[in-house]
């Protein structure tokens, strides 16, 4: 049978828009990086489709403009 880590971690809303800076500062990419990590991205997208490099921002901004705060999962299985 194969194994399973796991890991679940919460942020209020005051730690959303306390971190919400950091965060900007991580996922925000220059031209030259973007292409970068563009060219990592194997993953296919349709038309209407959000690339992997720009939901994670788009959604911790949304969380802090709607004073909400955020929860992520992490699903490792071997």
């Amino acid at each position: 049978m194969s194994g399973r880590n796991q890991a679940l971690r919460n942020l209020s809303s005051a730690q959303v828009r306390q971190t919400l800076p950091r965060v900007e500062r991580a996922l925000t990419f220059t031209e030259d990086e973007r292409s970068a990590a563009d060219a990592q991205d194997w993953l296919h997208y349709s038309p209407e489709g959000e690339c992997v490099l720009d939901g994670p921002l788009r959604v911790w901004r949304t969380a802090a403009e709607n004073g909400s705060g955020l929860c992520g999962l992490a699903v490792h299985v071997s």
